[in-house]
C-alpha cells in the first residue's frame, strides 16, 4: 500500500465505517435527552430506538471487554469512548499518510 491515494481510500473507509455507530450513539444521547425532558421513557421513541440498532454492533461487544461490575446501561458510554479514540487514531493516520509523502495535509485530502 505505498500508492497514497489507496492508502487514503482505505483509511478513508475505516473513518466512515467508525464515524456511522459514533454518530449514532451521539444521536441517540440527544434522543435520549429530549425524550426524557417530554416526559416520554427514551425506549418509546422511535428514533431512539433507530440510533440504538445502528450502534448495537458496537455496543454489544464492549461486554465482553468491560468488567462485571460496570452496569449495561454504561456500555454506550465505553463503546462511545472506544469510537472516539479510533476515529482520532485513523485521522492521526491520514495526517501521517500526507506528511510522509511530502504533502501538507490540507493539500493532500484536498487533491482527492
Amino acid at each position: 500500500m505505498n500508492d497514497l491515494h489507496t492508502t487514503l481510500f482505505w483509511l478513508r473507509l475505516a473513518q466512515l465505517i467508525v464515524a456511522i455507530p459514533l454518530f449514532a450513539l451521539v444521536g441517540q444521547g440527544a434522543t435520549s435527552v429530549l425524550a426524557r425532558m417530554m416526559g416520554q421513557p427514551p425506549q418509546r421513541n422511535f428514533i431512539y430506538r433507530l440510533f440504538q440498532i445502528v450502534a448495537s454492533p458496537v455496543v454489544k461487544p464492549c461486554r465482553w471487554i468491560a468488567p462485571r461490575f460496570i452496569p449495561d446501561r454504561h456500555l454506550p458510554l465505553i463503546a462511545f469512548s472506544l469510537l472516539v479514540v479510533a476515529y482520532i487514531w485513523i485521522m492521526i493516520e491520514i495526517a501521517t499518510a500526507c506528511t510522509r509523502n511530502g504533502l501538507a495535509i490540507a493539500q493532500c485530502l484536498q487533491s482527492q
